[in-house]
C-alpha cells in the first residue's frame, strides 16, 4: 500500500497536449504528486493557433470540484486560465466550501502578442474574488503589467510590481522574467514584505507552448509535498528549465515542452 499527496488542476483542456490540463497532469505525475482535473474548458488548439473554445457549464464544473473534495481532498490547487465570470465565480465558491489551501493561481489574461485574452469583467472577477484566496499569483510580464497598470523594463519595475500585486489584492506575487530581454529570472514577493529572486539562464529554445502552466503546476505540486513556497518556486524553476533544455521538437509553432525529461 501506498499514497502521493493529491493536487487538483482547474484549468481548460488543451487538445495538442502541451498546455492546459494536459500540461497540468503531465507536470503533477513528474513532480511525485497525483494530479486531478476539474475542466473549465475544452480548446480546439494545436502549436500555431486556439481554434475554437467552449467553456464547461458552471453547474458541471462546482460538480467536478466537489466530487474530487468529496473524495480525495487536494493538499494543493492549481488554477489555470479561466475566461469567464461565472466559471470564475463557481471556483471561488467551491474553493471557499471546501476550505482550500495551497492555491496557486496562473493569471493568463495577456497573449505572447500582447492582446487581452479575457474581458474587463473577467478580470474584475478574477482579481475580486479568487486573488485573495491564493497563495501565489504568477504573472508573466505583460500580465504584471495589466495587474499594476504600470510599464515593466527592467528588474527593478519587476519587483515594484511584485510588490504592488502584493498591497493590491493580498496575496504572494511571482512575477516572471521570461519575456524580458535578460535572463530567466523571477521575482517573489511574499505578504510579510520579504522579497526573493530567484536567477536562472535563459534556455534557448523557441518550443515554448505551456512554459506557464507548467510552472504553477510544479509550485502546486512542491508546496503539497511541503516544501515553503520560496522552496516550491526554487524546485519549480529546476523542473521547467530541465523541461526546455531537453528541446523536444513537436508541431509547426511554439512546440511543447518534455514533461518527463528526468526519465528518459
Amino acid at each position: 500500500m501506498s499514497t502521493l499527496p493529491p493536487v487538483l488542476a482547474i484549468s481548460g483542456s488543451d487538445s495538442s497536449g502541451g498546455a492546459g490540463m494536459q500540461a497540468d497532469l503531465k507536470t503533477m505525475i513528474a513532480c511525485g504528486v497525483f494530479g486531478m482535473s476539474a475542466i473549465t474548458a475544452l480548446t480546439a488548439q494545436n502549436t500555431t493557433g486556439v481554434r475554437s473554445i467552449q467553456d464547461t457549464k458552471p453547474e458541471i464544473l462546482a460538480d467536478q470540484i466537489d466530487m474530487v473534495f468529496e473524495d480525495i481532498p487536494p493538499l494543493a490547487v492549481k488554477i489555470g486560465m479561466v475566461s469567464a465570470t461565472d466559471i470564475i465565480d463557481t471556483i471561488a465558491d467551491r474553493l471557499t466550501f471546501h476550505h482550500a489551501t495551497n492555491i496557486v493561481l496562473d493569471p493568463v489574461m495577456v497573449a505572447t502578442s500582447g492582446a487581452k485574452l479575457i474581458s474587463d469583467d473577467a478580470i474584475a472577477a478574477l482579481t475580486g474574488r479568487l486573488f485573495p484566496m491564493a497563495t501565489v499569483v504568477t504573472p508573466n510580464i505583460p500580465e504584471a503589467e495589466v495587474l499594476t497598470d504600470a510599464l515593466i523594463h527592467d528588474q527593478e519595475d519587476m519587483e515594484a510590481a511584485a510588490r504592488r500585486i502584493v498591497d493590491k489584492f493580498g496575496c504572494a506575487a511571482l512575477v516572471k522574467g521570461g519575456h524580458g530581454t535578460e535572463d530567466a529570472n523571477d521575482v517573489l514577493a511574499e505578504t510579510d514584505g520579504t522579497v526573493t529572486w530567484f536567477e536562472e539562464t535563459r534556455v534557448d529554445n523557441p518550443n515554448t507552448h505551456g512554459t506557464g502552466c507548467t510552472l504553477s503546476s510544479a509550485i502546486a505540486s512542491y508546496l503539497a509535498q511541503g516544501d515553503s513556497l520560496p522552496k516550491a518556486i526554487k524546485h519549480a524553476k529546476k523542473y521547467l528549465t530541465g523541461a526546455l533544455k531537453a528541446q523536444l521538437d513537436l508541431g509547426h509553432g511554439s512546440g511543447p515542452m518534455d514533461h518527463l525529461w528526468k526519465y528518459r
